[in-house]
């Protein structure tokens, strides 16, 4: 490296860690704003189920019930494609709001074979809770939400006396309930070990024996919640770890209930706390009346003989493109609104590299304040599918973008006239350098 790109570096680098911050977290204070939303991406989704009867006799009355993915704002808007076969079919809901298809199928003969399909388009996005424990209000504990999920019930045995005891040794003195419910999730996390079973085994199960799948991890910890007073339920449906991948079970993961922030996602199999990524897909919320929690389920009759059904399914997620969603407003807008977001934030980093901090420090807590209105917006459309306020989003979003621009545009320029003046001064010290050298030899040469 030549000496003066050198003393260009060493006057950058000290410039940064003098002077800048390069903290991305915004100074603003952020008690409105209840989650973040980012990551939008637009799949398909096509669940099969297939049904074959092995056995040697008819099965009668054969039914098929699927939990349908339904809009879940702020993780996800849902479009039903295609649902095959589309006869014998219906709609069905319950009072969980949950959505289920449901064939009657009839007589399925030996070796005959049912195969349903269900054809999703969905746009989705990653949630990230942003709580402050102090803004958490008090439960009002006659409140439908709050007798309901704080009751005990069929694998969540929240009022077994080894779960309460737990659950009080865990707590000890805490009585907020976000550092409660973030006590459980670390507890629950440290004491269980994945291990797959292959039936549901409950959360006291999983306590006694510190190990467990996704079920189990979900049921403990919605247990613990509901013994400490916490509404908490369960999701059950898919969740991918990237596109183009194929799943033949289900999965499940929990919600915890804070007043003035609704219910927070917890998926603790994959260490996700107040936080759900854009690849998750709910089916099922809280325990359906009829069924257990699962992505369907078969029911027959037969009149003669040993009657076998056996059963299976596949769920495959490819990516696909918001021109999908244009008749449908309210999700094609969110999408290109959080897609600008991700750009301003993008810019808004490198203008921190930059220095913006020391040269646009009041421009740059603009952008910062624009962002955090724009995600104010963004929670409203999303909490209240409220169009209304898309336009309002729109005009925050664009002035951080405008102002953004303008900070890096100006801090180029800036850092071209400091990084000029530094090679100047180098270059007017490497003269007067070179004139002492020659100086002090032609002295030498005298004497």
């Amino acid at each position: 490296m030549k000496p003066y790109l050198r003393y260009i570096l060493i006057a950058l680098v000290i410039f940064h860690l003098f002077f800048l911050d390069f903290s991305l977290g915004f100074s603003i204070e952020q008690y409105d704003l209840k989650f973040k939303v980012r990551n939008s991406i637009v799949t398909r989704l096509t669940h099969t189920i297939i049904i074959r009867n092995i056995g040697k006799f008819s099965a009668e009355k054969v039914q098929l019930t699927v939990p349908v993915i339904r809009n879940q704002t702020p993780y996800h808007f849902t479009v039903i494609n295609r649902i095959a076969p589309s006869q014998n079919v219906k709609l069905e809901s319950d009072s969980y709001g949950n959505i289920n298809l449901s064939w009657k199928i009839g007589e399925l003969l030996p070796k005959e074979k049912f195969v349903a399909e269900i054809n999703y388009l969905t746009l989705s996005f990653s949630v990230l809770f942003k709580i402050d424990a102090d803004k958490v209000g008090n439960y009002v504990k006659d409140f439908d939400i709050y007798k309901m999920y704080t009751q005990p019930e069929d694998y969540i045995e929240s009022n077994d006396p080894l779960i309460m005891e737990t659950a009080k040794n865990i707590v000890g003195n805490e009585t907020n309930p976000q550092r409660v419910a973030l006590k459980i999730a670390n507890f629950v996390m440290e004491t269980l070990t994945y291990k797959i079973q292959p039936e549901e085994k409950g959360a006291k199960w999983a306590l006694v024996n510190r190990q467990g799948d996704c079920s189990e991890y979900s049921y403990l910890f919605v247990a613990l919640c509901r013994a400490c007073g916490i509404p908490a339920r369960i999701q059950a449906g898919f969740a991918f770890h990237r596109i183009n991948e194929e799943l033949s079970d289900g999965h499940m993961w929990a919600e915890y209930y804070l007043e003035n922030y609704g219910w927070v996602p917890v998926d603790l199999t994959w260490r996700y706390v107040d936080y759900q990524d854009n690849l998750h897909f709910s089916s099922l919320q809280s325990f359906p009346i009829k069924y257990p929690y699962d992505n369907f389920f078969v029911e027959y009759s037969a009149s003669v003989g040993n009657t076998v059904l056996k059963t299976s399914q596949t769920v495959e997620i490819s990516k696909a493109s918001i021109e999908n969603f244009n008749d449908f407003s309210l999700a094609y807008s969110t999408y290109n609104l959080v897609l600008k977001a991700e750009t301003v934030e993008e810019l808004y980093f490198i203008s921190k590299l930059m220095g913006a901090q020391v040269f646009a420090l009041t421009e740059l807590k603009e952008v910062e304040e624009s962002l955090y209105n724009f995600d104010l917006s963004i929670q409203q459309i999303l909490e209240n599918n409220d169009e209304g306020k898309i336009q309002q989003a729109q005009n925050q979003i664009e002035y951080a973008s405008s102002l953004v621009k303008q900070i890096i545009f100006k801090c180029a320029i800036l850092l071209s006239i400091l990084i000029l003046a530094i090679i100047l001064i180098i270059v007017k010290l490497g003269s007067r350098k070179r004139e002492v050298y020659e100086d002090s030899l032609a002295a030498s040469i005298i004497f």
